[in-house]
């Protein structure tokens, strides 16, 4: 079994700041390139890795010296008087310069700080990988229910079409003294029902067509759909049991909630480190010309180095209060990465028995079909024989339409649920994109749109 890995860092950070590179040649690794550089969501979740990437230098900064300078100046003018001596006017400028530099040498509240930014930073990797997949799966949705919504136009336009030579065949026997105009009736009936079908069909087409291009941005992408054999699609290359492990450990939606419970611990720490003291490393440098009254004329410049210890005493409860909101709060995220798993584990088995128990499904519906196009070809000869009326035929019309349908959704929704069971599971983008790719081998030509 070939092993997944998560993408390496350095391609996690050109993602987000540059548009994709192109992958693979084919026409939904083309869609997807285009989603990838156009999607709303998608360029949102880049923007966010971008600020999630700022978290730690700005906790970094805690924890590194800073220089502070200050300058201040002001004019004094006055009188100074004195008993032994005669007054004297004062007007004179007292400029103040001071340049000053603080270190932390203990500070556990920054210390934590930046334990959490990291922790944070890592989440919000995860979190735009799992945009990517969120990205991935609902293109493979808009793209699949593009494809489909092709075949089902197509197929409500061959029911009209046998329909309309139905109704002209009714006609005909109508006119020969053969038919009834119960049976002319009835052919135009469900002519008009199929004519209301394939309008229906073709605004869902328009619908889908939207949906799609709303996500690239593009109105001319090239199609490929599924080929009527699907036994490409079968069978999955891991075990249930290999899926879920999979999932549990690359899957980044759940990596992310374990970035964030990371996150929790270290902010649990942080709040703590309020009943702990904190020592700096302060020193400064002061120059200042008359200062006072007394200092006039006089320019004085000191310089300063030491230690400065703040130690907490009592901050009203503050404290202990957010100590204790940050354990609960790291609770809930426990609790709620737990239910993720379980609904991860659920979601991956739900995907994998709709593919293993596909195959049956689909082969029962191609045999639905096989045997509804014998039962019409059969039901026409019985027409043209005089033995079997129109209504049988229409009957007959009507169940291979609905077989032939059935038969196409099915193979559609066994592709979404392939690409979803290998997003859920983590699989890299590109070899996910790749298995599409491979499976999507007949050309959707301008005729049959």
């Amino acid at each position: 079994m070939t092993r997944i890995v998560p993408l390496p860092l350095a391609l996690t950070l050109a993602l987000a700041a540059t548009p994709a590179p192109a992958l693979a040649a084919g026409a939904f690794s083309a869609a997807f390139e285009a989603a990838r550089a156009h999607d709303a969501a998608y360029r949102a979740a880049r923007h966010e890795l971008e600020a999630g990437e700022e978290l730690v230098p700005i906790a970094r900064a805690g924890l590194l010296p800073t220089v502070t300078a200050s300058y201040s100046e002001s004019r004094v003018r006055g009188e100074r008087k004195s008993a032994v001596a005669p007054t004297q006017d004062l007007d004179y400028r007292n400029p103040v310069a001071a340049l000053q530099l603080r270190a932390p040498l203990l500070n556990l509240d920054g210390q934590g700080r930046y334990a959490a930014a990291q922790a944070q930073t890592e989440g919000a990797r995860a979190r735009f990988a799992a945009s990517g997949r969120d990205l991935l799966d609902r293109l493979g949705l808009a793209y699949v229910q593009r494809l489909f919504a092709e075949e089902t136009l197509a197929l409500a336009q061959v029911q009209v079409d046998a329909l309309e030579t139905q109704t002209q065949i009714a006609r005909r026997r109508l006119g020969a003294g053969e038919g009834t105009r119960t049976e002319l009736a009835d052919a135009a009936a469900s002519l008009a029902s199929a004519r209301a079908e394939r309008i229906a069909a073709d605004d869902q087409r328009k619908l889908a067509q939207r949906a799609l291009s709303r996500m690239t941005g593009s109105e001319a992408l090239a199609l490929r759909t599924l080929a009527t054999d699907a036994a490409p699609l079968f069978p999955m290359a891991r075990t249930l049991d290999e899926w879920i492990a999979l999932a549990r450990e690359y899957n980044p939606s759940i990596a992310a909630a374990q970035r964030e419970l990371d996150a929790l611990h270290h902010e649990v720490r942080r709040n703590r480190a309020g009943h702990y003291p904190r020592v700096d490393l302060v020193a400064s440098a002061v120059n200042a010309e008359n200062e006072s009254i007394s200092t006039l004329d006089q320019e004085t410049s000191q310089y300063s180095i030491g230690v400065q210890v703040n130690i907490p005493i009592y901050a009203g409860g503050g404290v202990d209060a957010s100590v204790r909101r940050a354990a609960a709060e790291l609770a809930r995220t426990r609790a709620r990465l737990d239910d993720d798993l379980q609904g991860l584990q659920l979601d991956i088995e739900r995907q994998f028995r709709t593919i293993e128990s596909g195959h049956a499904r689909l082969t029962a519906l191609d045999d639905a079909v096989a045997s509804s196009d014998l039962a019409l070809q059969g039901a026409r000869r019985g027409q043209s024989a005089g033995v079997l009326s129109s209504t049988d035929v229409l009957d007959a019309l009507r169940r291979h339409y609905t077989a032939r349908r059935d038969a196409a959704q099915a193979r559609h929704e066994l592709l979404v649920a392939r690409i979803r069971l290998q997003t859920l599971a983590g699989v890299a983008e590109e070899e996910i994109v790749a298995d599409i790719d491979r499976l999507l081998t007949v050309e959707l030509t301008d005729d049959r749109r």
